[in-house]
């Protein structure tokens, strides 16, 4: 007796089609959120132009929406407090913080596996500091 393996050969085609489409839609996806956190605003902002005190900042993307506020103290950044911080690699990324403050610097390595939320973080800093000095 033969076998009728046609119905099955559909089956694990539309399955293949399928996984190739769902992979092509996250890999487009990434491509997208990657984009727009290197597209965030960067001042570049010199720690010894920022004066003591509070800054605030928050900065939106379609993947991560952090507020923040930073506290400065002789040119040192002493304390980042998370205000909020909704989305993919809020968590994962925060850590990138600690890093900021024990190296007293706004551009530091990204976190691995958070890269995205990093840049986030990273310019949500910048932005803090920069209207501190621009009040």
């Amino acid at each position: 007796m033969k076998k009728d393996y046609s119905s099955l050969a559909k089956a694990l085609a539309v399955v293949a089609l399928l996984s190739i489409m769902i992979g092509g839609f996250l890999i487009a996806r990434r491509k997208n959120q990657l984009s727009e956190a290197t597209k965030l605003p960067y001042h570049n902002v010199s720690l010894e132009q920022v004066p003591d005190g509070f800054y605030k900042a928050r900065t939106e993307t379609s993947f991560l929406h952090v507020e923040l506020q930073v506290q400065v103290e002789n040119h040192k950044i002493v304390e980042i407090k998370v205000i909020e911080a909704d989305g993919i690699d809020a968590v994962p990324a925060k850590p990138i913080l600690d890093k900021m403050i024990a190296e007293n610097k706004i551009a530091v390595q990204a976190v691995k596996g958070a890269e995205l939320g990093s840049l986030v973080y990273i310019s949500c800093v910048d932005k803090a500091l920069y209207n501190g000095i621009n009040e």
